[in-house]
């Protein structure tokens, strides 16, 4: 390259050194836009920012918090799942999971919250908060927070999991006892209906082979109510253990 040449083509080199940086320009954009109140201007600028860079956690969760401002739950969620993705440890990672959790908690859509709050759980053994409110969801979903509802023994099931490992953790913690109690009390009620209604439908002939399988449905109902029923006296004299030591 001759002399000529090299300073024919510095000026270019200079302009192209300072060319803005897509990434800069739009994050500064939908920051004005922000402070405007301008939530989905500001997020449409957030995403075109973090397609340029994707490793911003600020701008994620700029763009989440427009988006729950804009009614984008799910958008919301997902932005702070790559946002996650950018945390170094698992402690801020879970807390991350809980803000997304917490998106949908706060709405109609309390049941989406769950996958965010076992992943919060899963980086978190011991996150009382993720736990306490996965125990309410399976319980909202297992008829146990209302008298008339259905019950459905799997979600209480998984219920009474999630009490079991709050109450491992704080064992002095009254909630947990009398969050569980409520679900056991359901259980038991369907039980007791479920075997009312098998032993209503067994055949008046003994020989019959729907009545030895009828016979044994029961037999399984019958295990199932002892257990609970154990447990329902467990946390009942556990309760008041606790209730007791705080009035002290």
């Amino acid at each position: 390259m001759t002399f000529r040449t090299a300073l024919a083509l510095a000026p270019l080199a200079l302009l192209a050194a300072c060319k803005p940086n897509p990434a800069l320009v739009h994050r500064d954009a939908g920051d004005d836009l922000l402070q405007r109140s301008s939530f989905a201007q500001a997020a449409a600028e957030y995403a075109a920012s973090l397609a340029v860079d994707p490793k911003q956690p600020g701008v994620w969760e700029k763009l989440a918090f427009c988006r729950v401002k804009t009614g984008e739950a799910d958008l919301a969620a997902q932005s702070l799942e790559k946002l996650a993705d950018l945390k170094p440890t698992d402690a801020q990672k879970a807390e991350v999971f809980r803000n997304a959790a917490g998106i949908y908690l706060q709405g109609p859509d309390r049941a989406k919250a769950e996958r965010y709050l076992l992943a919060a759980v899963k980086l978190d053994p011991k996150d009382e908060a993720s736990l306490t409110w996965l125990g309410e969801l399976a319980s909202e979903k297992g008829g146990a927070r209302l008298d008339m509802a259905t019950a459905v023994p799997a979600e209480l099931d998984k219920a009474l999991g999630y009490y079991a490992q709050l109450i491992a953790l704080r064992p002095d913690q009254k909630a947990a006892y009398a969050n569980r109690r409520i679900v056991l009390v359901k259980y038991v009620t369907h039980l007791a209906g479920q075997r009312s209604r098998e032993a209503a439908r067994l055949p008046r002939n003994a020989k019959d082979p729907a009545a030895a399988e009828g016979r044994e449905r029961i037999a399984r109902i019958d295990a199932k109510s002892t257990e609970l029923r154990r447990m329902l006296d467990e946390a009942n004299a556990k309760l008041s253990t606790v209730k007791n030591a705080a009035a002290k």
